[in-house]
């Protein structure tokens, strides 16, 4: 029995020991171009929409900013977010609750029950916990005012939550070699857009923005080769803890954190 407990333990504390990857995605898009380091934009004559997709499994969102004189008016219920040709809501009529809730307690020896209490004996201890909570509801627009010169962030979706696997990329790399692969845009596995609806002011005429994206290579890295340690600085004054970060990011790029236990033998 102490053997097989202590083979048990063995294998329980092997299963437990993990190493961490990454998975990290370039995309590549014919309509939202670098505009700086941290930040890709799709602009014309009447807006500016910036992402940056750097993210454990990617940031679909954006920032609206409204360059005309007027304000523009988002229609959620005509704004799509589509990968792989599957179609996804902007507007989906929720109802958000913000709430605040307080909790109270008291003790106290009681020899009687009450309607609502429970009977107790002259020497029970009765516990009691009050809950009060009080919330204002929203409910979700369809429509987004965007001020003139100003700018509203949408964010709703992820891009991929999936760790893509091929026989030609293997899986756990070590700290020494990563294992990529390129993409066509006709070959690439994930291609995604967001189909943004609008209207300028009080007109009854519509704009739509398709700003697209395909996913051109894809990494797999370990994490002592992916990151690095380093101190936050601040106007040339460095902080005195470490912190781990990526050796390279990219608003153009997003990634997948996923791990490998001792019990996992998958090679690719």
């Amino acid at each position: 029995m102490k053997k097989i407990t202590l083979l048990f333990l063995g294998i329980l504390a092997m299963s437990c020991t993990t190493k961490n990857y990454f998975q990290i995605y370039k995309t590549e898009s014919s309509t939202v171009k670098n505009t700086s380091q941290n930040s890709i934009a799709f602009e014309d004559e009447n807006c500016r929409i910036d992402y940056n997709l750097w993210e454990n499994n990617g940031n679909a969102g954006f920032s609206f900013f409204n360059k005309t004189d007027q304000t523009i008016y988002l229609l959620l219920d005509e704004s799509f977010y589509v990968i792989n040709g599957s179609a996804y809501d902007y507007y989906q009529n929720r109802v958000f609750v913000n709430s605040s809730s307080s909790a109270s307690q008291a003790s106290s020896s009681v020899s009687y029950g009450k309607i609502g209490f429970l009977l107790s004996t002259a020497t029970a201890t009765k516990s009691t916990v009050n809950n009060f909570s009080n919330g204002v509801e929203t409910i979700e627009s369809k429509v987004v005012a965007v001020p003139s010169k100003a700018s509203k962030t949408i964010s709703e979706f992820k891009i991929n939550e999936t760790v893509f696997r091929d026989c030609d990329m293997l899986r756990f790399p070590s700290k020494r070699e990563t294992s990529k692969k390129s993409f066509s845009e006709t070959s690439s596995p994930l291609k995604f857009y967001n189909s943004i609806s609008y209207k300028i002011g009080e007109k009854e005429a519509k704009f739509n923005v398709k700003n697209d994206f395909y996913v051109s290579e894809i990494t797999n890295i370990s994490q002592d080769k992916a990151m690095e340690v380093a101190k936050n600085e601040f106007c040339d004054q460095k902080g005195r803890t470490p912190v781990k970060v990526f050796k390279e990011s990219s608003p153009k790029n997003f990634y997948i954190r996923y791990a490998k236990t001792q019990m996992d033998t998958w090679k690719y």
